[in-house]
């Protein structure tokens, strides 16, 4: 069974009693130049949260990671070597009342000073558990010795109950690793010992590893097979990384994890995406995540770069909310589940145009451009009669999978309608996509294609498709 996440929110509460009298020790204490080695990085906070289900069907399960330099410290001699530490205060609103707050000392102790010229972030991770609604979470870290350093990351967070009437998943908690765990360590669960990494960076000498959930799995009572399919895609879609494995549950839940190498993967921003597939391979849960990499050996890939480093508010400022809606109409096909329900739920042309421009400013600078030049492209080319181009199942597949290596075009042949067949040599060692015309005056609809997460059809050249 998944955890309920009680226990570590009591821990912490009781443990920051123990530890306020030695915070104001530090805090105050007099120590002379020669006995302070000042910080050599700037003191910031690096914060990720993640939503599980929770100990009841009313309670979500918050769970948030954040890490800072080890270097950002200031180190004070003593008697075990030299001592640095971080005051952290949780504050957690909801509409602007204060439900929930704590506060507790992450301390860290060297023998020798020398040590810490190499670059090492200090983990920890929170839990709470809240009843449905949005809240805003403000983390506040402070330089035990230097209460003048600190830095502070607020984040509004929307949670649901998890739905019980079919599968559901998680979010991606993005891990430095995971390893057999012992019960009652900071970040036990589910045997595993899982070490976040709040920022999701990782570099080509790492492997990126994850954790996610997933619940409602029995189908009337009974164990059912699911396949879970891991997709890594680039900036503009390209899928770089994919693997798909059959899970058995026996149980009406079950943790998913694996690990990847990036040593292959050129520096720049990635989705990772998870998706549980029934028998006929339709997903029934789905979850994403972005993550980062950089690669000194590989670089940077080319063709994701662009002039722009950064979306200005100035481009939705004189949007209208039909026009904003539209906008993200058309950024379906990039936009991760959370996001489209976070959007259902706004109103008026202030919220959608901040939304929006938060929507990109998450993403990798110059993808917005990329991808809207997509969608011109589609909206040109695959338009017919009312419905938009972007809309159209040719559209959909150039947007989210680029310009296809090679288009086989049959207009015209005797007694079979028109089709198309698309096909990528660099996706999952070459796949292809078979478009067909079946309604005069219509348009060209998918009808099979070897893509693993695409409608497949090997009959598809049957009586009643292709003729």
């Amino acid at each position: 069974m998944i955890r309920s996440g009680k226990v570590a929110v009591m821990r912490y509460q009781q443990r920051w009693k123990v530890l306020a009298a030695t915070i104001v020790f530090l805090s105050f204490g007099n120590t002379t130049a020669s006995q302070v080695v000042e910080p050599r990085s700037e003191f910031q906070l690096t914060v990720d949260v993640c939503r599980f289900r929770g100990g009841d069907d009313a309670h979500a399960l918050v769970e948030l990671y954040y890490s800072f330099p080890r270097a950002s410290l200031t180190f004070a001699a003593d008697s075990n070597g030299w001592m640095a530490g971080a005051d952290l205060t949780l504050l957690i609103h909801q509409n602007d009342s204060l439900v929930h707050g704590d506060r507790w000392l992450v301390p860290y102790t060297v023998r020798d000073t020398s040590l810490l010229t190499s670059t090492i972030n200090l983990v920890g991770n929170y839990q709470a558990q809240l009843v449905e609604g949005e809240y805003l979470f403000r983390l506040i870290g402070r330089d035990i010795h230097r209460r003048e350093r600190t830095d502070s990351v607020s984040m509004v967070i929307p949670l649901s109950p998890f739905a019980s009437d079919g599968p559901s998943m998680s979010d991606i908690e993005f891990a430095s690793s995971i390893r057999k765990g012992k019960e009652g360590g900071q970040f036990y669960k589910n045997t595993l010992d899982v070490i976040p990494n709040p920022g999701g960076i990782y570099s080509e000498e790492q492997s990126c590893f994850y954790y996610a959930e997933a619940y409602d799995l029995m189908l009337d009572g009974r164990p059912t097979n699911y396949i879970l399919s891991a997709s890594v895609r680039d900036a503009v879609g390209r899928e770089v990384v994919s693997r798909e494995r059959t899970k058995r549950n026996v149980s009406e839940s079950s943790v998913l994890v694996d690990e990847f190498a990036v040593d292959k993967v050129k520096s720049g921003t990635y989705t990772l995406i998870l998706s549980l597939l029934d028998a006929s391979r339709i997903p029934v849960a789905k979850s994403g995540k972005k993550f980062f990499v950089y690669n000194a050996t590989l670089g940077v890939d080319s063709t994701l770069l662009t002039a722009s480093s950064s979306l200005p508010m100035s481009i939705y400022m004189t949007m209208t909310e039909e026009e904003l809606d539209r906008e993200f109409d058309m950024a379906r096909y990039e936009a991760l589940g959370d996001e489209k329900d976070r959007y259902e739920e706004l109103s008026g042309a202030e919220a959608k145009m901040a939304f929006m421009s938060e929507f990109w400013r998450n993403r990798m600078p110059g993808l917005r451009e990329v991808y809207f030049a997509r969608v011109e492209y589609a909206d040109r080319n695959f338009r017919y009669g009312s419905k938009a181009g972007y809309r159209s199942d040719r559209g959909r597949v150039r947007i989210v999978y680029g310009e296809p290596d090679d288009i086989d075009r049959h207009p015209s042949e005797t007694e079979r309608r028109p089709y198309e067949i698309w096909t990528y040599h660099q996706i999952q060692g070459g796949v292809y996509f078979v478009f067909v015309l079946r309604n005069t005056g219509g348009d060209y609809e998918l009808v099979h294609s070897t893509h693993r997460n695409e409608l497949r059809d090997d009959n598809w050249e049957r009586p009643g498709v292709a003729y």
